[in-house]
Formats: structure tokens, C-alpha cells, sequence
């Protein structure tokens, strides 16, 4: 048992369905604590100012400055000997299979979750409509390497009113998601970059410790799972595409090779970390599925005025599109009530990116709305 200011815990040895020992810190309450030891025991029992969270796979810490730290030990150790790739067949493969022509960045990304875990990374989603895609597998597997440093939730509880499920934890995997509305999704993003978090807990005090979340995405929706605006670089999306040969003892084939997998990121080059807050540079990681979700992303006015305005060019045979938002208004919009002035100059402007100075607009690249050889302006 333990006290952290005036609430208490029992430390509790679990072993997960891989076999791998972890250490849960459950809320006790003081009266069964007496009830089962009497109340001599809560004299022995060790005292801790507060909660605080460091991460480290490698060198575990287990209080720092008088405060009990929730990151549980790594329940693995590495093997003692080189590893090759050809020594770890099924690891290689799992990762040749999510990441593609990418996985020396997937194998880059795993390092830094094993020995790197205090450092924030983009938003890793892995897409496909199809079924027996390995996704879950790939989920599975993180969960095998980092226990209880990680955790798998519904899009639900990002918006809860308790957190803790989530904000002790290093590794946040979120499956079958579908995230519609706009506060779960600005939720999720501070979450990829957020440096601190107040744990919210039923039957807890409240209290705050630094966070070092790190979050996974898994989706059957390839293109709409959620909105992704044109400027965001958080998100690092990859479909996946089904299996051809399938190895249903997969999971126990990878506890196995753990310790060598361990060892094989160790002996990876060292990381760079000066080229991007987020490790990776958006060259790096955009991928043709990004842009897909990020087009469809966009509003509905614009997809609409897409439409219209290449219409526009093609029935009229002309080069040059100029319009102010009272013109679409009351030329293509004039009996719908729900698109009025005010929201036509905002997509201009923030989807269309479409400039006050239509002169200005003129020196610019060609708007992805209309063919290349047509150079449209607008007056906002």
C-alpha cells in the first residue's frame, strides 16, 4: 500500500495475456486497509507528496522528489546479442506490412516509443475499408511491448469528464474511429502536443502531472474519419491493405521475438531530433491518403463552389473568374437561406485562400478548383 497526500493505494502485480508482468496502482480505501490489517499498518505504510509521470523504458524511476511516479516499469528486457533482421522475421514483416515504403520511418518511430518515450510524435493512422488488414494485430502488438504504459479507447472517452483511462498513460490507441465532433477533434490534437494533463478521477482528488501522451489511430473509414484542416501537420496517415498470407499464432510469434526486437532498435543509428519538434518533417510523412482526408475535410460550400466555378469556366470558355461574395450569393445562392455573405467570404478566404487584392491573387499558383490552364481572382 501506499498514501499519496490523503488518498490511498495498493500496488497490485498483474500478468497480461501475454505472459508480461506489470504493476497497477489501484485506489484502497483506508477503512478496508484497517478492516484487513488493522490500523497499525497505516503507520508503516510509505508517504508521497504527490503523483508525477516520467517515462523511461530503459532506466525506470520510481519516485522523484517525494512524489510517486505513475509510469509503470518496462516489462521486457532486451537480448544480449546482435539481432539481424532475419532474426526477427515476424517483427520486420508486421512492420514492412503497416509502413510500406516507410518503414524505415516506422522502424525510426518505434525506437523512439522504446527509448525515446518522453518525445511528442504526429498523429499515427492507420486506414482501410477492408477487413483482415493486421490493423488490430499492429494495436495488439504495441500493447504486448509497452503494457500498461498504453491503452486502448473509444473516441467516447476523450470527451469525458474522467480522464484517467487515459492521462497517466504513454501510448494512447484509439480503434474504430470515427470522431464528428469538432471538440473531440480539437481534444485529440492538444492531446498529441499537450505537455502537462489534470488526471480526473471518480472518487480521487484531482491533480496535475506532466504528459507525454503519444496516439494511435485505427479506422475503417479511409477519407471522412475526421476533419483534418489543409495546414495540419500532427497527422502521419497510412492505409493499410489486407493480408495475403495469414499466420493466426502471429501474436505469440511476436512475444517471442520482444527481446530481440528490443535489441534490434537499440542497435538502429541514433535519432535526429533537430529537424522537426515532432521528430519527422512533414515531407517526410505526408502521404497521398493525407491529402485525400484533408480534400474531403473541406466544407461543403467549397466543394460546391468547386463545382460551379469549373462549370463556370468550361460552359463560358473563359480564363478569368472575377466575383465578390455578394455576386456567388446572389447568382448561385440567392434562394438558399443557409448560405449567407459572411460564411461565402469565410470559405473564400480561409478554404479558397483567396486574397482582398485580387491583383495579388493573379501572381500566386493557379486555385486547385479549376483546370490548369484557368487563372480565376476574387473580391472578398
Amino acid at each position: 500500500y501506499i498514501r499519496v497526500g490523503s488518498d490511498y493505494y495498493k500496488l497490485i502485480n498483474k500478468t497480461d495475456r501475454y505472459g508480461a508482468k506489470n504493476t497497477l496502482l489501484k485506489h484502497w480505501k483506508k477503512d478496508e486497509i484497517k478492516e484487513d490489517h488493522t490500523k497499525e499498518l497505516l503507520k508503516l505504510i510509505y508517504k508521497f507528496d504527490d503523483f508525477t509521470l516520467l517515462p523511461n523504458n530503459i532506466d525506470f524511476i520510481p519516485v522523484i522528489d517525494s512524489c510517486y511516479n505513475l509510469y509503470n516499469k518496462f516489462a521486457h528486457s532486451p537480448s544480449d546479442n546482435l539481432v539481424h533482421e532475419n532474426d526477427i522475421p515476424i517483427s520486420i514483416g508486421l512492420m514492412n506490412h503497416i509502413f510500406g515504403d516507410q518503414v524505415n520511418l516506422g522502424l525510426k518511430y518505434m525506437k523512439i516509443l522504446y527509448e525515446h518515450p518522453t518525445q511528442i510524435l504526429p498523429i499515427l493512422s492507420l486506414v482501410s475499408n477492408e477487413r483482415g488488414t493486421g490493423k488490430t494485430t499492429f494495436l495488439n502488438w504495441i500493447h504486448m511491448l509497452f503494457g500498461e504504459n498504453s491503452v486502448l479507447i473509444n473516441p467516447h472517452d476523450l470527451t469525458s469528464s474522467f480522464n484517467s483511462i487515459y492521462a497517466t498513460k504513454n501510448i494512447i490507441m484509439v480503434d474504430e474511429t470515427v470522431i464528428e465532433k469538432l471538440a473531440s477533434v480539437e481534444k485529440l490534437k492538444s492531446i498529441a502536443t499537450a505537455k502537462s494533463i489534470s488526471v480526473s478521477q471518480k472518487f480521487v482528488s484531482e491533480y496535475s502531472i506532466p504528459f507525454f501522451g503519444k496516439v494511435i489511430l485505427c479506422t475503417n473509414k479511409e477519407k471522412d474519419f475526421m476533419r483534418i484542416d489543409e495546414e495540419e501537420v500532427r497527422f502521419w496517415i497510412r492505409k493499410i491493405k489486407a493480408i495475403e498470407i495469414l499466420n493466426t499464432n502471429i501474436e505469440n510469434d511476436l512475444f517471442i521475438e520482444v527481446p530481440k526486437f528490443l535489441k534490434y532498435l537499440l542497435q538502429m543509428p541514433s535519432i535526429d531530433f533537430s529537424l522537426s519538434r515532432m521528430v519527422f518533417t512533414m515531407d517526410e510523412i505526408k502521404t497521398e491518403h493525407l491529402e485525400h482526408i484533408k480534400k474531403e475535410s473541406r466544407s461543403g460550400l467549397y466543394k460546391e463552389l468547386e463545382i460551379l466555378i469549373e462549370d463556370f469556366f468550361n460552359s463560358t470558355g473563359k480564363n478569368e473568374f472575377l466575383a465578390t461574395a455578394t455576386d456567388i450569393k446572389n447568382e448561385w445562392f440567392k434562394n438558399n437561406n443557409q448560405i449567407g455573405i459572411s460564411y461565402i467570404r469565410k470559405v473564400l478566404k480561409e478554404e479558397f485562400k483567396s486574397l482582398r487584392n485580387s491583383s495579388s491573387l493573379l501572381n500566386k499558383s493557379t486555385p486547385k478548383c479549376v483546370p490548369n490552364n484557368f487563372r480565376a481572382k476574387y473580391l472578398v
